[in-house]
């Protein structure tokens, strides 16, 4: 489910959005601490959530999103979530991935496992309606918009 095309545009997002349900409506939070993980997984640092936790207790169906800023393309992932603690099983696999991404700024103490089941690719709408233009022009006027350049 998670193929290269998905891992790269994770990797190169800097944030992903956690969409919940709840009776009050849909809630989305923004996580600045995930990873792929594994051939069908996205895990999540829990790191101040507790509407996403509840949320997630009543109802496991999510919708992680991310896009990377500079091209302005990314993946919607659906499927269902589930909070893992220290002592369930897994738990010390995926947290030692989460903290070493969040060095001494949190605590991983806990953490969103999301089993993928559906993408869907995030696309601009100017790929649709401007069909000569490339990721590369994306990402050279997103440059611009934003006043930086690329690493050397």
């Amino acid at each position: 489910m998670l193929n290269d095309d998905i891992r790269d545009y994770a990797n190169r997002s800097v944030l992903c959005w956690l969409a919940t349900g709840s009776e009050d409506g849909p809630s989305v939070s923004p996580k600045e601490i995930f990873a792929c993980y594994g051939e069908d997984r996205i895990i999540i640092a829990n790191i101040a959530s507790p509407q996403s936790v509840q949320n997630i207790a009543s109802d496991p169906r999510v919708c992680v999103s991310f896009v990377d800023v500079f091209s302005q393309r990314g993946w919607q992932l659906y499927g269902a979530a589930t909070l893992m603690r220290k002592g369930d099983a897994g738990f010390e696999d995926r947290q030692v991935i989460l903290q070493g991404m969040a060095g001494d700024a949190f605590r991983v103490a806990t953490l969103f496992d999301v089993t993928v089941t559906k993408a869907n690719e995030i696309l601009a709408p100017s790929y649709r309606f401007k069909k000569d233009i490339t990721e590369a022009d994306m990402r050279d006027g997103a440059m611009r918009t934003y006043g930086v350049k690329p690493r050397d």
